[in-house]
């Protein structure tokens, strides 16, 4: 549904969108002259990567395919005008994580401040031996795919270290 709707927008409102890509490069050209399509390819990437941050993909994903729906409805010549509405609720998804990491630094420094900070010492260079995990899909007998987690070699606090219980 998302890449129909997607669909309908590219040809709806090719004319503004390839005004709007033209108006751009005219920007990026006179700021930066003749490397003015590495320096706005390079600005492009980072607004691409800034919209793929991985905590914020369910959430985005909900909101691009609601306003994906609206956007079908939006007259040719007024999706600049849609625009003003329907990106800043895009950019909720992102402005609500950031608020809510920082909150969480927050929170951590707090912690940090009452009971004092730890560390991987705390429970030994055991904790941070898992480098060679693998992920991905798996098959079950059932034929469903499943993502598969790293087994862990971590050792908490309370354990024996595989020197410790095995001789080596």
């Amino acid at each position: 549904m998302l890449v129909d709707n997607y669909k309908i927008l590219l040809r709806r409102h090719s004319r503004e969108l390839g005004r709007a890509n033209r108006d751009l490069a005219t920007e990026y050209r006179r700021e930066h002259g003749s490397k003015y399509r590495r320096v706005q390819d390079s600005y492009m990437t980072r607004v691409y990567n800034y919209f793929a941050l991985p905590p914020t993909l369910p959430e985005f994903c909900d909101a691009a395919l609601e306003l994906s729906h609206e956007v079908t409805q939006v007259l040719p010549g007024r999706l600049k005008e849609y625009a003003a509405t329907g990106l800043p609720r895009m950019e909720a998804v992102f402005e609500n994580f950031y608020q809510s990491y920082e909150q969480y630094r927050v929170d951590l420094a707090a912690w940090h401040a009452r009971h004092g900070p730890t560390s991987a010492s705390t429970y030994g260079q055991a904790a941070a031996r898992n480098l060679d995990a693998q992920y991905g899909p798996t098959k079950t007998n059932s034929g469903i795919e499943q993502t598969a987690t790293p087994a862990s070699n971590a050792v908490g606090p309370n354990s024996q270290s595989p020197q410790e219980g095995d001789g080596s």
